[in-house]
This record gives structure tokens, C-alpha cells and sequence, in this order.
């Protein structure tokens, strides 16, 4: 069962104290045939350091060192060089279970998929939070993985938990100029490829959740914003002549737009305030063509509605809301 190849790509910036962790985490996998590639992206730390220090002892690791360019250009930079029949990413700053490629490897042949993918869990302060372990195994075309991404209760829009058939790879590659759920958007283009995908809820995958890691920054707030929804805009686009797959792309915009102007009210400053009105705007161009979707609940409708013709009110509420659930 070890014919197949899987590259394995780390993404790794000024991660010293965690990366010599995250590496043993992959060389000891009871599936062999790994070719791991550590894309050490301009660390000014001694990640890169140890990262060739490991490669020394494994000749299946390899490391890149290149100029700081974010997440997506070492993860594009490990996909130009993999070599493997599948393609697989690990953040350098988790870990994984010694068995998570065996299993992925072993669905991805049994069920002929060009997706596997599995469960994973949250490490914080040494407490470890589950999703889900259900144990079930879920087959998926192409469209119910394409409604399970955009659903996001039990497919995880991670790139971090899946391997991916590196002939729907191709030349697909990652926005580098997205910083905030890239991951979400290379899915939903090689989901939108893919004829079968396997998903088996194990959590194999450990994310380890640190605030000061970049994906818990603060320094892009407004990136925060604006990406998410660059995102769902090129969503739509590509489904915007898919009958099928459209009212579902169309309900997780809207949805996210009104997560995303909750938000906003909450702040203070300026140019979110703009942002805000701004998605009030979108929301109201967009209502002709999602008022007549059957798949928007009541709940987002009453929300859309006070947005649209109750703002002053539908703020009043909702700050209410927030500061009884979250402020008490």
C-alpha cells in the first residue's frame, strides 16, 4: 500500500520552539513513503537552523529557504517542487497523529477519491477541544463536498487534514495576496474538481492554537474583513451558472456578509464604519437575487431585513445581544 508518494508540505516562519516538534510528528508516521518539504519562509529565528539540522538525519526531508512572503507563497513554493502522488500540508507549529497519512492514504486508494480527509482537534492551554470524532466515514461528490465546505459545521475548510490527488492540484495554486481563508477558497477549486472525496472523522490533525501566531494577529484587521469577502464575491462567480451549487454558495455569502457586519458594529473606528456600510450596501444589491432562495432561514432573513430597513434599531439589538452572551 506504500506505492503512493505523499508530499507532505511545511510551511515554517519563526516557529523555533515548535517546529522540532512538528517535524518528529511526520518523520514518525507508520506510512513511509513521505517526501517532506519545509519551506522555511524568511524566519528570522533559528527555525531554518533546525529544520536543516533534522533534514540531516532524514533523507525524505527536504528544506527551502526563501524571502518572507506569507503562508500561501511557501505553501505554492512547496507545491511547484512536490513530487508525490498526493500533496499534503502541515502547519509548522502542529502536529499530527502517527497514523493520519496511513489512514488518508489507505481511504484515498479504498475509495478511489482525489480528497481524503479526517477529523482534527484544538490544543489550547493543554486543553484539547474535538472536532468531531464522530468515527463516521462520509462519501462525497463533487457537490455534497462543495455544500459541506461552504456549511462548515463538520468539513473543515483546513488545507492541513487532507491529502489531495496531485493531478487536481495541476496548476492551481494559492492567492498569495489573501490572507485570510485562502484555505477556504484553494478547497472550494480542487473540491469543485474533485469526482469523489473520502472523509473519515478520526482527529488526526493537532492544531495548536497560540495567540501569538499569525493567524491570532491583530495586525490585519481590515484584511479581516475585506478578504472573507473577496472570497465569497469569487465564490459565487464560479458558481454563478451552477444551478446546483449556486443558491448554497449564494446562502454562505450572505451569511458570512451578516457575521461580518455584526462585527463591525461592534467597532469604533472610522474606516470599519465605512467597511460596514459597505457590506449594508452589498447586502441590499445582492437581495434580489437571494430573497427568493429556499435555502435562507427565517432568522437570516428577519437579520437581513433589519439590516436593510432597521439598521439604527437592528444595532441597538445586536449590541444588546453580544454584550448579555459575551460581556456578563
Amino acid at each position: 500500500m506504500e506505492d503512493y508518494k505523499v508530499s507532505v508540505i511545511v510551511a515554517a516562519y519563526n516557529i523555533q520552539d515548535y517546529i522540532v516538534k512538528c517535524l518528529e510528528s511526520i518523520a514518525n508516521q507508520t506510512y513511509k513513503n513521505l517526501e517532506v518539504i519545509v519551506v522555511d519562509d524568511g524566519s528570522s529565528d533559528n527555525t531554518g537552523k533546525l529544520a536543516d539540522e533534522f533534514a540531516k538525519n532524514d533523507n525524505r526531508f527536504i528544506v527551502i529557504h526563501k524571502a518572507n512572503g506569507g503562508v500561501s507563497s511557501a505553501r505554492n513554493r512547496g507545491i511547484d517542487v512536490a513530487s508525490g502522488d498526493f500533496i499534503g500540508f502541515v502547519d509548522g507549529d502542529d502536529t499530527i497523529e502517527n497514523d493520519m497519512y496511513e489512514m488518508l492514504v489507505n481511504n484515498a486508494i479504498k475509495y478511489k477519491a482525489d480528497i481524503s480527509h479526517c477529523g482534527y482537534k484544538v490544543i489550547e492551554n493543554n486543553k484539547e477541544t474535538f472536532f468531531y470524532n464522530t468515527k463516521q466515514i462520509i462519501i462525497q461528490d463533487r457537490k455534497k463536498g462543495l455544500l459541506d465546505l461552504f456549511e462548515g459545521t463538520l468539513i473543515e475548510p483546513s488545507l492541513c487534514n487532507k491529502i489531495f490527488r496531485k493531478n487536481i492540484v495541476g496548476n492551481i495554486r494559492l492567492d498569495e495576496s489573501i490572507k485570510i481563508n485562502e484555505d477556504l477558497y484553494f478547497n472550494v477549486l480542487l473540491f469543485n474538481k474533485s469526482n469523489i472525496s473520502i472523509f473519515e472523522d478520526n482527529t488526526k490533525y493537532n492544531y495548536i492554537k497560540r495567540y501569538n501566531s499569525a493567524s491570532n494577529s491583530n495586525k490585519n484587521n481590515i484584511k479581516r474583513i475585506t478578504d472573507p469577502r473577496k472570497i465569497y464575491k469569487l465564490i459565487i462567480e464560479i458558481f454563478k451558472d451552477d444551478v446546483d451549487i449556486l443558491p448554497y454558495a449564494q446562502r454562505m455569502d450572505l451569511g458570512r456578509n451578516i457575521n461580518i457586519y455584526n462585527l463591525l458594529i461592534l467597532e469604533r473606528d472610522n474606516v470599519f464604519l465605512q467597511l460596514k456600510n459597505e457590506v449594508r450596501d452589498y447586502i441590499k444589491l445582492n437581495y434580489k437575487n437571494i430573497k427568493d432562495n429556499k435555502l435562507i432561514n427565517k432568522k437570516i432573513k428577519y437579520m437581513m431585513f433589519g439590516i436593510l430597513y432597521l439598521p439604527h434599531i437592528y444595532t441597538l439589538i445586536y449590541k444588546f445581544y453580544f454584550n448579555k452572551k459575551y460581556m456578563n
